[in-house]
């Protein structure tokens, strides 16, 4: 029988995530996948938190952050497009992070570098705070639109038949598909961007 470790407990647990998300990690089926009992893993995590904080720290070393380039606003876009694919590849931390259950260094980073996007643009500390969350926000929706369309097709709406459209939405019907296409992760970023005074 292969010796339990700490990493051989964190790459089953990533196993898990890969097919069931973040939601069918349980600490008994683990153990059942690891041939142990669920007490033999708690030798080696405290319980099912801890052992997110263990999966947390061991993606997130995997985030590189953008090298600061043109003004805040661009900074901005990058770093939301940064942690847009970093969650587009881990969509169990979407969960994780709208919860506000556990926080990584790494992840940190990108409030810090939304707070100083809006501060050197001459944003008071409230309104900075506010445009921070407002990326953080758009990013996490944008991510699970993302997730949820690389899982279905679909282009968001239901077929005309189904649903009596109001007017704006029903006028925009016929060209749907191709706004939705063109309202990529990046031009919705820009548009939250645009929050932010040019300076």
């Amino acid at each position: 029988m292969t010796t339990l470790t700490l990493e051989r407990i964190v790459d089953e647990a990533m196993a898990i995530l890969a097919t069931d998300g973040e939601a069918g990690l349980a600490m008994r089926q683990l153990a059942t996948r690891l041939d142990v009992t669920p007490m033999a893993l708690y030798r080696y995590v405290r319980d099912r938190d801890a052992l997110l904080v263990e999966l947390v720290e061991r993606v997130s070393a995997d985030i590189t952050l953008p090298e600061r380039a043109g003004t805040a606003r661009e900074h901005a876009v990058n770093l939301a497009l940064t942690l847009h694919d970093f969650l587009r590849e881990h969509p169990w931390m979407i969960r994780l992070i709208t919860t506000g259950r556990l926080a990584s260094p790494a992840g940190l980073q990108f409030s810090e570098g939304f707070l100083t996007c809006g501060t050197e643009s001459g944003l008071d500390r409230t309104s900075a705070f506010v445009f921070y969350r407002s990326m953080f926000a758009t990013i996490l929706g944008q991510a699970t639109i993302t997730h949820a369309k690389s899982q279905h097709a679909t282009t968001g709406l239901p077929e005309r038949a189904t649903v009596a459209a109001p007017p704006l939405v029903s006028d925009l019907m016929d060209d749907w598909a191709a706004l939705d296409a063109a309202a990529t992760p990046e031009a919705v970023f820009r548009a939250v961007a645009a929050i932010l005074p040019l300076t």
